[in-house]
């Protein structure tokens, strides 16, 4: 079990206590809830607020090996000191850029791979390639579930991997999600989608 260590309390709980649900909900409607160990990877993954929200929607799977990987050293040392894993688990966290091919062709393949308010329209070939690594880093029954903060962007996300022959399985608008000041129409896990890699002809 994964259990969040007196750190620093964060500021959006409430929005990580609703993206639990959001992720259970689709996981349960696409019956991935399995007994026994899986391994997690969370790309950009910054402070790694939600790591306690995807240890619970990913129950009752016990996460054997947890990595969180961010480009931003402070982000990843702080989440450090927030996570421990209590069951022998290993949970460990990373500065380096996911969409480094080389890098991520060192890591083992993941049973579920999340990353959470992705901003494809900022850098789109940086992008593609990130997400044609967590493409590749997908064990063959794997998921890669992602959040966006918008409408557009989180289009641009989906045309993305189904160009590199990700499926979609599940694609929901966040009836809850938290609207934010700082942009029109953008909100907080504002939509979550799910795929997995096409089988192979």
């Amino acid at each position: 079990m994964i259990q969040r260590i007196p750190f620093q309390e964060s500021p959006t709980a409430g929005d990580v206590a609703r993206l639990r649900v959001l992720l259970r909900d689709a996981l349960t409607t696409l019956k991935f809830h399995r007994a026994g160990k899986i391994t997690v990877l969370n790309l950009a993954c910054g402070r790694a607020d939600e790591t306690g929200a995807l240890a619970a929607a990913l129950a009752p799977a016990e996460i054997s090996h947890y990595l969180g990987i961010d480009l931003r050293a402070t982000a990843i040392e702080e989440a450090a000191k927030r996570w421990k894993s209590e069951d022998g688990g290993s949970i460990e966290f990373r500065t380096g850029d996911a969409s480094s091919i080389h890098r991520m062709k060192q890591l083992p393949a993941f049973d579920f791979i999340f990353i959470r308010h992705q901003n494809y329209w900022h850098h789109p070939a940086v992008w593609d390639r990130l997400l044609g690594n967590a493409l590749a880093a997908l064990a063959p029954d794997g998921l890669l579930a992602c959040t966006s903060y918008f409408d557009r962007e989180h289009e641009l996300l989906k045309a993305s991997l189904r160009t590199r022959g990700a499926e979609i399985l599940w694609d929901v608008r966040h009836p809850d999600s938290r609207p934010l000041n700082d942009a029109p129409g953008k909100s907080v896990d504002r939509r979550l989608a799910v795929f997995s890699n096409l089988p192979s002809p």
